[in-house]
């Protein structure tokens, strides 16, 4: 049969499906695959869905077994079963197909058991319990294996989980808005709105995106905020903050003293994170709860110790949020991936200075009622454009 659509059409929409699991499916990858009979017919479609659940895979072939309305319409065509289907069709997968047992089956056993005879695959999967040994048992199997399609733009969608691999941290995105003439604050330690609605509702959905958010003690104080994504509706993000010096603690104190509310990042309502000195952990023994986790650590080398902690607690992405001595910490350690800037359009004239941008490749900008963002990407070799 004659392909009703380019080989790349059928790929492309594996990576469209694969983004639906995003904010979900880590620490696992996202993935997203399309079942395709004889290179004309989109007859079964899947996504990894959350973490510990069906992979894209089983999911796919699942559909088509179910039966869907596809199915069952060229079934009564051809007097087909959806079995037979299967094996005349072709599977495309953003991923390559796990070979191990871990929270479910492996997807290449799935596969050849189910008689699918050719594969597409787009990217290897860098996990060393991976690493090429899916698309080995594939082929062993007898499977028909194509790789490396439009493995750039698999590997943009898939860049939270190779990062993850291969650096043995989080996918780190840094974010700051600043006013038209370079100021995130009119001065330090005021909290200070820089942009308007639209730009606001957009960054509640980019943290709804992440596994977790980070901010500085100083942010925590200065503007107590909720860091959760309540104005989209999708997952929310770890919150995450230090302690290093006591600050915090002291303030908590105040307020109970007063009977004032406590901090949003201490009140219970989201899981939260919070790294404190070792040899201070005992005073935050009672602050220990279901949602607050305190997590003791040495203060030299503290952020490259913070990554590693959290890659070792399978956080996949981090969005760090500010103010600008914590966004030039990591930027001064080269702990990025993405930088995104809110731009307003008005000025402030004199304020707090946002951080100094490194060396990056701009890789969008777009426009929302006349404040910009811009997203850069930290592209080993670039020599950065402004």
């Amino acid at each position: 049969m004659k392909p009703k659509f380019p080989q790349e059409h059928f790929m492309r929409r594996a990576f469209e499906l694969a983004l639906h699991g995003q904010g979900y499916a880590s620490p696992n990858p996202m993935v997203g695959c399309v079942v395709v009979w004889q290179q004309g017919l989109i007859i079964g479609e899947g996504f990894h869905h959350r973490y510990g659940q069906p992979h894209a895979e089983v999911n796919a072939i699942h559909s088509v077994l179910a039966p869907n309305a596809a199915t069952e319409a060229l079934s009564r065509i051809t007097g087909k079963s959806p079995q037979e289907l299967l094996r005349e069709s072709t599977l495309y997968v953003s991923l390559e197909p796990c070979s191990h047992y871990g929270k479910q089956p492996p997807c290449a056993l799935k596969i050849i058991e189910t008689g699918i005879p050719r594969v597409v695959v787009s990217c290897p999967d860098p996990n060393p319990a991976v690493n090429g040994k899916g698309i080995a048992m594939l082929r062993e199997a007898g499977v028909e294996v194509t790789e490396h399609f439009l493995e750039a733009e698999g590997w943009e969608m898939g860049r939270r989980f190779f990062t993850n691999v291969q650096k043995k941290r989080p996918y780190i995105i840094l974010k700051w808005a600043q006013s038209a003439d370079g100021f995130i604050a009119a001065q330090k330690g005021l909290r200070t709105q820089i942009t308007g609605a639209v730009l606001q509702a957009l960054n509640h959905s980019y943290r709804a995106q992440e596994d977790a958010i980070m901010v500085g003690t100083n942010t925590i104080l200065a503007d107590n905020p909720c860091l959760d994504a309540r104005m989209y509706h999708g997952n929310q993000p770890l919150r995450i903050s230090f302690d290093l010096h006591g600050r915090l603690r002291a303030y908590r104190q105040q307020l109970e003293q007063e009977g004032a509310p406590n901090l949003h990042f201490l009140d219970g309502s989201i899981k939260s994170f919070l790294f404190v000195h070792e040899a201070d952990k005992e005073h935050y023994a009672a602050w220990q709860t279901e949602n607050l986790e305190i997590c003791p650590i040495s203060v030299p080398g503290t952020l490259a110790a913070c990554m590693q902690e959290l890659h070792n607690r399978k956080i996949g992405s981090l969005i760090v949020e500010g103010g600008t001595e914590l966004l030039q910490s990591f930027i001064r350690e080269g702990l990025w991936d993405e930088i995104r800037v809110f731009r307003s359009c008005r000025n402030l004239g004199s304020g707090y200075p946002a951080p100094v941008l490194p060396a990056a490749t701009r890789v969008k900008s777009e426009e929302y009622s006349g404040e910009t963002i811009d997203i850069y990407r930290n592209i080993p070799g670039n020599t950065g454009h402004e």
